[in-house]
């Protein structure tokens, strides 16, 4: 299957709708994202094939329309400015623009891992976008550290943290709040390295297991590195974090504070419909914070 970025290619200078391409931000295996220029500044506009058989654009729309009408938009996530579609060709969203993403910045420390205070903070800012997301009845499913950025510093946003690409993403919840029932069986959804348990024994995901996905991006940004990172089947990597998760918990935790290992026991209690304990696992950050004695600003890109 041939994938968005070879189907849509847009060059400098074109106009979509209101909105003129200045130049390409970057691409990956399901879009391109352009900076684009709007009457007063300037916004990030992304781009899906119109026949693409995934349709995640769509997803993300609706998922920032429902953020839209809530509180939590302001606090971890971009504003939808405009969307469409050029007849034939693609659709298109135009969300605010944003700053490096977190994958970015640990790639540039020269320890490929944040300080410790850094890190945890960073960490805490990751989970409440992630418990915003649950709140509207909706789950990420591909937490992983790309998906998470830093605002721009011309704002003054450099230690505000936003969550952004939904195109994964299920609504769990329906409108009157009852819960949707699991399916027998769910196909692989999300990021390998990050992925939760449930996905590599083909389980419908819950709250929960985003926040496993979570944890083991924070154990990275903390530490530096995965202990399955290196393992190139998924199999593999599944049976690695099922052990993590029972025998070896040190091997997942070497180098990060105490309290992260006390993450899974918080996970373990919850049931699949349950809201997990998020209060609990702020309150674990807060300790670690305490005991390493580390200092939460300034984040180490200021």
């Amino acid at each position: 299957m041939a994938t968005v970025c070879e189907l849509v290619q847009l060059a400098d200078g074109t106009k979509v709708g209101n909105w003129e391409i200045l130049k390409k931000l970057g691409e990956g295996a399901f879009g391109a994202v352009y900076l684009v220029k709007g009457k007063e500044s300037n916004y990030a506009l992304k781009v899906e094939a119109e026949n693409d058989p995934l349709g995640l654009l769509k997803m993300e729309v609706f998922v920032l329309l429902e953020l839209k009408k809530t509180k939590f938009e302001a606090r971890h996530f971009v504003e939808l400015m405009d969307r469409g579609n050029v007849t034939g060709k693609f659709n298109y969203m135009v969300m605010t623009l944003v700053g490096s993403s977190l994958q970015d910045l640990r790639a540039k420390s020269p320890m490929k891992k944040f300080a410790m205070g850094t890190a945890i903070s960073v960490g805490r800012q990751c989970l409440e976008a992630l418990e915003d997301l649950h709140n509207i009845g909706i789950l990420h499913r591909d937490i992983k550290p790309g998906n998470y950025t830093v605002g721009r510093k011309e704002l003054n946003e450099l230690r505000k943290i936003y969550m952004l690409d939904f195109g994964m993403a299920r609504k769990f919840a329906r409108e009157d709040g009852t819960l949707r029932n699991p399916r027998a069986r769910a196909g692989f959804r999300g990021t390998v390295k990050y992925a939760p348990l449930a996905c590599h024994i083909q389980r419908e995901q819950c709250r929960k297991d985003d926040i496993e996905s979570w944890l083991y991006m924070v154990v990275e940004l903390t530490c530096g590195r995965l202990p399955w990172r290196n393992l190139p089947e998924t199999d593999d990597v599944g049976m690695f974090k099922k052990d993590c998760k029972t025998n070896r918990t040190r091997c997942l935790f070497g180098g990060c504070p105490r309290e992260y290992a006390e993450v899974f026991p918080i996970l373990d209690k919850g049931k699949f419909f349950d809201a997990p304990d998020y209060p609990a696992i702020y309150a674990l950050l807060e300790q670690a914070m305490l005991h390493t004695k580390s200092n939460e600003y300034p984040y180490d890109w200021e």
